[in-house]
């Protein structure tokens, strides 16, 4: 299946994207590891130490795929609940197979991001981690994460920029548009999610594009950190 990121339509792209992360679900974490020389790990880890300082009682991790974000903040905040949200039931199914998301203050929820099973101003934070590139419709989620979260709360949206250091930026840049896509054939058996995977980095808004529409949705920028030279970011918004 061909997965061409600025050719899919809105109406479609929920249902391709869910194929996606089923069909790549167990080589998913792998697949980081090498997009990100392992990096994202370390800017997890980040933010989940982040997310700590916090001790917020009801806690999102939407888009929490294979749980690694969702299982360390249940492991750490053992008075808080934590749901883990994704579309993709056999992502969700293989964290539960392979790492240890069987805490009782972890709750595994299968669904859309844009129709949260969620009451409103419920929510004391959102957690979401190389998440927002791939949703279908960014601002109806956007607007759902503000609709669940409480007044004055924050959302962390931890994503790859397609606006790095000029100095890497070509290294960066045959790798990921040459490496990624091959290895992603060769481990995941999967050449074209890779590649749109990749695409769908270098067409995600910049940092000042994105505030803006956390901004018109509510939101303001409360705080960023760049890893990396700029590979990837820490955005934290605020509901206002």
């Amino acid at each position: 299946m061909e997965y061409k990121n600025s050719k899919i339509s809105e109406s479609n792209k929920k249902k391709i994207i869910k194929d996606l992360f089923n069909d790549v679900s167990k080589k998913y974490d792998l697949m980081n590891d090498i997009m990100s020389f392992g990096l994202h790990r370390l800017w997890k880890r980040d933010l989940i130490k982040s997310v700590k300082r916090e001790k917020e009682k009801m806690i999102l991790d939407l888009a929490g795929g294979t749980g690694d974000i969702g299982s360390a903040l249940a492991n750490q905040l053992t008075n808080s609940m934590i749901f883990l949200y994704d579309l993709s039931l056999k992502m969700i199914v293989h964290g539960k197979k392979n790492k240890s998301i069987l805490n009782n203050n972890l709750f595994l929820i299968n669904g859309s991001a844009d129709q949260l099973a969620i009451k409103n101003n419920s929510i004391d934070l959102i957690t979401l981690a190389f998440g927002l590139r791939n949703f279908s419709d960014k601002e109806k989620c956007i607007k759902e994460c503000r609709r669940v979260l409480k007044y004055g709360k924050k959302i962390y949206v931890l994503e790859f920029s397609p606006t790095i250091n000029e100095l890497i930026a070509p290294l960066y840049n045959y790798y990921s548009l040459k490496i990624i896509p091959f290895v992603g054939e060769k481990i995941a058996n999967n050449k074209a999610a890779y590649k749109y995977l990749i695409e769908s980095i270098n067409e995600f808004p910049h940092n000042q594009e994105l505030e803006n529409i956390f901004t018109k949705n509510g939101f303001f920028c409360y705080n960023r950190k760049k890893y990396f030279g700029g590979i990837a970011y820490l955005n934290i918004f605020s509901k206002i």
